[in-house]
């Protein structure tokens, strides 16, 4: 407003809203960069990339429908530093020089045009590259004074163009097979989010691959798609052709994505419900599970039921029945992180401490407001000495506490109060910090 020299909101909106078009498109460009978040760098969050490597390329190559070639993109890809980290990822893996024939197509799509600008030159700073491991920064980096200059044979593997992913969620190449949109969806309100996800499925082929960032979730977001996991990094993929609609498990699936979820339940279930909840929180469990079993008898793909009973089961430490409810809500969408959390609780108690860190971890990648999750996580560090990363699940507990985003699942935790939780997570926290330093 300072520079175009006007003094009120009102002004510069009717601007933007102008009736001369390059004009307001030009604007509008000039604002979303001035207001865009570009903060990135090469190969962040290395797991997904060790996750791209080891196991959806080959996955990819070998299948059929993937036999000349594969399209990659990285949507909301700023400066280039993720589009790029592809590139070289597949040129690491030798995937250009053995397949000279396969056609990779790797895209970048922003839209901040002085983003993009950045992308197209490939030149960055020492920070921007913190995270390139030694050999291939010297393989595909020059060192220019204090900025790095990426390779021409890099540079020349990925294209770049504008994008608005709130419009438009689909690069001009087509269909893709694997889609990084990380950190992107973290400032939309949950409706553009819900048609972001709805647009990045259909821009799918059948059986590729979405990636997202940790603070992002598929959760109650769209159907479709299945978990996958390999070496504690994950992703989501989206059903192969042949296995849409079928109960057969597919390459990659953790579990196939039938997510055929109930429609709104009705007065008579939602009363039944909070009549088991209620029961289940006044200690009556008898009760309770008596409720849910008639309930679940009526209506068996209402998730909350699955969920409860498997609470009730594993308070009575009858666990091989709380493990089935759990596995029940899994075979129904393998998307619910409240059947990872109690297959996660399970196997703690049971002191299965690798099986109860890979559930934990599913679940928080889901959704990582689970209190309880971050508790269990912190607890298994705790006894295994791993108190650094025991301090950061329970710091996760209580800065959620004090933001008032802490979410208790209450049906696992009926003999547990909020303040309890955080008291001993504070605790905690206090104890260890003395211990580790």
């Amino acid at each position: 407003m300072q520079h175009l020299g006007l003094s009120r909101e009102d002004e510069y909106y009717d601007r933007l809203r102008g009736e001369v078009s390059w004009i307001v498109e030009a604007e509008l460009r000039h604002l979303l960069n001035l207001v865009t978040v570009t903060e990135t760098c090469f190969f962040r969050d290395a797991g997904q990339f060790r996750l791209l490597r080891d196991h959806i390329m080959p996955t990819l190559m070998a299948g059929p429908e993937r036999s000349r070639g594969v399209r990659i993109w990285s949507a909301g890809c700023s400066s280039g530093e993720e589009a790029y980290s592809i590139a070289m990822t597949l040129d690491d893996m030798g995937l250009f020089r053995a397949c000279p024939d396969w056609r990779v197509e790797v895209i970048g799509s922003d839209l901040n045009t002085k983003a993009l600008e950045e992308a197209r030159r490939g030149a960055y700073s020492a920070r921007a590259v913190r995270n390139v491991e030694g050999r291939l920064l010297e393989k595909y980096f020059l060192r220019d004074g204090r900025t790095f200059v990426l390779s021409d044979e890099i540079k020349s593997r990925v294209t770049f163009e504008f994008g608005n992913l709130t419009q438009t969620p689909r690069p001009s190449t087509g269909q893709q097979d694997i889609v990084f949109c990380k950190n992107v969806a973290i400032y939309f309100h949950p409706d553009v989010t819900r048609k972001l996800v709805r647009g990045l499925h259909g821009t799918l082929a059948p059986g590729g691959f979405l990636l997202l960032g940790h603070a992002e979730s598929l959760w109650q977001m769209s159907e479709g798609f299945a978990l996958v996991e390999h070496e504690r990094a994950f992703c989501y993929r989206k059903a192969p052709v042949a296995e849409e609609g079928s109960s057969s498990v597919g390459s990659g699936f953790s579990r196939t994505a039938k997510v055929r979820l109930k429609a709104d339940p009705t007065v008579e279930t939602s009363t039944q419900y909070d009549l088991s909840l209620s029961l289940f929180r006044e200690g009556d469990w008898a009760a309770a599970e008596s409720v849910l079993i008639a309930l679940i008898r009526s209506c068996p793909t209402f998730l909350p039921a699955h969920l409860l009973l498997g609470g009730v089961y594993a308070h009575s430490a009858r666990y091989d029945e709380a493990q089935t409810q759990a596995e029940s809500v899994l075979t129904l969408t393998d998307l619910e992180p409240r059947a990872h959390l109690l297959l996660g609780m399970i196997a703690a108690r049971q002191r299965r401490p690798e099986d109860a860190l890979q559930s934990l971890r599913r679940a928080l990648y889901l959704d990582d407001s689970l209190a309880l999750a971050h508790f269990w996580l912190g607890n298994l560090y705790r006894d295994r000495g791993d108190l650094a990363r025991a301090c950061l699940e329970y710091e996760n507990v209580v800065r959620d506490w004090e933001r008032h985003t802490l979410e208790l699942t209450e049906e696992f935790a009926s003999d547990l109060r909020v303040e309890q939780l955080v008291g001993f997570c504070s605790d905690s926290l206090t104890r260890l910090r003395v211990h580790h330093g």
